[in-house]
C-alpha cells in the first residue's frame, strides 16, 4: 500500500489517541504502557478500514500481522465527484474515452487535497470517499477513523502557479482483490480476540441487512446468526475467551430473554474479575461498556448480583473509564429501584471523580435538580422541516394545543425501536383526541427511515431528521445524552413526562393522565 496507520484509542477522547504510521514495507512498532483493553483501526489507501479490539494481558513483545481487503469498488464507476477537502461543494468528473475521467479545479491554494465519491460501495453501508489516483502524495485524515468515517486518505496535489489543473481518476490502477481481510498474532490470543469480535459484527450486520431488505424475519436471521455464537461458547474453556464470546453476545446478537440467558448473564456477573481488560476494551465508547452492564443486569434477574458486581467494579477496576461507566450504571439503577441513598451517592461520587466525562454530564442532565428537561418546566423553543413534507415546519408553537410526545429515535437504535409498538398504541388511541407524535431522527438518513416506515413500522405521525452538523446543537437543546428520549408535552407547552416514566409501555397511560383521565 503507497500509505498505512494504526490508529490505537485507549479512552473515548482524541487526546488519548495514538496514530502509527507503517514503513514502505508494511512494518510498524508502537508501545502501549498499561495493560487493558484498546480500540485500534487498520487502515491503508485503496483499502478497507478495519475496526478490532487490542486486548493486552500480559507484559512483554506482540507481533500483530494484518492483512487489509482493498476497497470494494462498484461494478459501473459512472459519475465519480471530486471533493476538495476545503470545499463542501463537489466538482462532476467527465468520462473520456480510454475510461478514465476528468475534472478541472480552480486552483485556490498552492496545494490540492481532495477525495473521490461515488466509486466506492463500503461494505458497512456509508458513503466512503477514496483518496484519487492523481496525487503527488497522500495525506492521512487523522481523525478519519473515529471521527470522520468517510475516508481516510486524501489526494494531495501540489498546485503550483497554475490557474486550473486537470485531475484525472483511472479506476483501472485501483486494487481489485477481493482477498479478505486476516489478522494474526504471538500470542493468538491477541487475534483470537480481534477475530471473534469481527466476526460477531459481521453477524450483527447481516442482521440489520437481512431485516432491511424483508426478506425474512428479523427474529428468524437473528436465531440464524446467533446459534454459532451460542455453541462456540459452549466449546470454549479458556475463561478469557469464554468470557469475551459472552459479552459480544449479549452485546451484539441480543439473545431472548430465557433461562440461557439467565444463565450466562449469572454466570458472567459471577466470574469476570473486577480488573478484567475486557471492559476498558467497552469503555472506549461512551456508550459501550454502561449498555452493556444494563443488558446482563436485566438477563440475569437477580438485583443483588449485579448490584454488588457494579459496586464491585467501581470500586476495584483500575480503568477510570470504567468506573466513570459503572458508577453512570449505579446511578441509574439505584433510581430505578428508589434506594436515593445509593443514587446520590454514586452521583457525587461521579461528578467528583469523573467530570466532563459523558457519564457525568449525562447523570447531571438526569437528576440535577434545576436541569430544564424534566416535567414541569416548558419545552424548549424549536423548529423542525417536515421529513414528509419539506415546505411544512413544525415548532413548538405549531403544536401548542395538542398533547404531543416528542419521540427521539434512530432506526439504529434497538431499544428506539422496542418502544414502537407502545408508541403506535398511544397513537392509535389518542389521535383523535388531539394527541401526536413526533419522531425526531438522530444520525440517520432519509433513505433509511423510509425504508424503515415501509418495511417494518409504518409510524403514521410526524417525522423530522436532524442534520448531521446540527446533532451536537439539538442534543445540547434537550439534554440528550442517549436515545430513546421520549418526552411528553401537554396543550400549554409544558412538559408531563420524560425518559423511563414513557418507556417499557407506559406511554398509553401518561397520555391518559396528561388528559386528565379522558379517553
Amino acid at each position: 500500500m503507497a500509505m498505512s496507520h494504526l490508529v490505537v484509542q485507549d479512552g473515548p477522547t482524541a487526546e488519548t489517541t495514538v496514530v502509527v504510521t507503517a514503513d514502505a514495507s508494511g512494518r510498524f512498532s508502537f508501545t502501549l504502557n498499561e495493560l487493558g483493553g484498546y480500540g485500534m483501526y487498520a487502515t491503508g489507501a485503496h483499502h478497507e478500514t478495519i475496526e478490532m479490539p487490542l486486548i493486552l494481558t500480559m507484559h512483554g513483545n506482540v507481533d500483530l500481522h494484518v492483512r487489509l481487503s482493498a476497497d470494494h469498488l462498484a461494478p459501473e464507476i459512472e459519475s465519480p465527484r471530486l471533493v476538495p477537502a476545503a470545499s463542501e461543494d463537489s466538482i462532476e468528473m467527465v468520462p473520456r474515452s480510454d475510461g478514465t475521467f476528468v475534472a478541472v479545479v480552480n486552483a485556490s491554494a498552492d496545494t490540492l487535497a481532495y477525495r473521490i465519491e461515488g466509486i466506492c460501495v463500503s461494505s458497512s453501508g456509508l458513503d466512503y470517499l477514496l483518496a484519487g489516483t492523481s496525487q503527488d502524495r497522500f495525506a492521512f485524515n487523522r481523525r478519519g477513523p473515529f471521527w470522520d468515517r468517510k475516508g481516510d486518505y486524501f489526494s494531495v496535489l501540489d498546485m503550483e502557479e497554475a490557474a486550473t489543473i486537470e485531475v484525472i481518476l483511472d479506476p483501472s490502477v485501483l486494487p481489485r482483490d477481493s482477498t479478505e481481510a486476516t489478522i494474526k498474532s504471538s500470542p493468538v490470543i491477541v487475534a483470537d480476540i480481534a477475530n471473534i469480535y469481527r466476526d460477531v459484527e459481521a453477524r450483527e450486520r447481516r442482521i440489520g441487512m437481512a431485516s432491511r431488505q424483508g426478506n425474512e424475519s428479523r427474529s428468524s436471521v437473528r436465531r440464524r446468526e446467533r446459534t454459532p455464537i451460542r455453541e462456540r461458547i459452549s466449546r470454549e474453556h479458556d475463561p478469557l475467551l469464554r468470557q469475551w464470546l459472552i459479552l459480544r453476545y449479549f452485546d451484539e446478537l441480543h439473545p431472548l430473554r430465557n433461562r440461557d440467558s439467565q444463565r450466562l448473564a449469572r454466570e458472567m456477573l459471577e466470574s469476570l474479575p473486577p480488573d478484567s481488560p475486557l471492559w476498558s476494551f467497552e469503555a472506549w465508547s461512551s456508550v459501550g461498556a454502561s449498555n452493556l452492564m444494563v443488558q446482563l443486569a436485566r438477563a440475569a434477574k437477580k438485583p443483588g448480583l449485579s448490584n454488588a458486581y457494579i459496586q464491585k467494579f467501581i470500586d476495584l477496576h483500575p480503568d477510570p473509564d470504567v468506573r466513570a461507566h459503572f458508577l453512570y450504571v449505579g446511578t441509574h439503577t439505584a433510581h430505578g429501584e428508589g434506594n436515593d441513598e445509593a443514587k446520590w451517592r454514586y452521583y457525587t461520587r461521579l461528578q467528583a471523580e469523573h467530570p466532563g466525562t459523558r457519564q457525568a454530564e449525562g447523570t447531571f442532565r438526569d437528576f440535577d435538580p434545576d436541569r430544564e428537561m424534566q416535567a414541569g418546566n416548558p419545552v424548549p423553543e424549536f423548529s423542525f422541516t417536515s421529513l414528509d413534507d419539506p415546505s411544512v415546519t413544525i415548532t413548538n408553537s405549531s403544536l401548542r394545543g395538542s398533547t404531543y410526545l416528542i419521540d427521539f429515535w434512530g432506526t439504529w437504535c434497538a431499544p428506539c425501536i422496542e418502544e414502537l409498538p407502545s408508541l403506535q398504541k398511544a397513537y392509535d388511541r389518542y389521535s383523535e383526541s388531539d394527541f401526536e407524535i413526533l419522531s425526531i431522527a438522530l444520525l440517520d438518513s432519509h433513505e433509511d427511515i423510509q425504508e424503515f416506515r415501509k418495511d417494518r413500522y409504518p409510524m403514521p405521525w410526524l417525522h423530522t431528521l436532524v442534520a448531521r452538523e446540527d446533532d451536537r446543537s439539538v442534543r445540547a437543546m434537550f439534554e440528550i445524552t442517549g436515545v430513546p428520549r421520549p418526552i411528553l408535552v401537554n396543550k400549554e407547552g409544558i412538559i408531563v413526562a420524560i425518559d423511563d416514566d414513557l418507556r417499557k409501555g407506559k406511554i398509553s397511560g401518561a397520555v391518559k393522565a396528561a388528559f386528565k383521565g379522558k379517553e
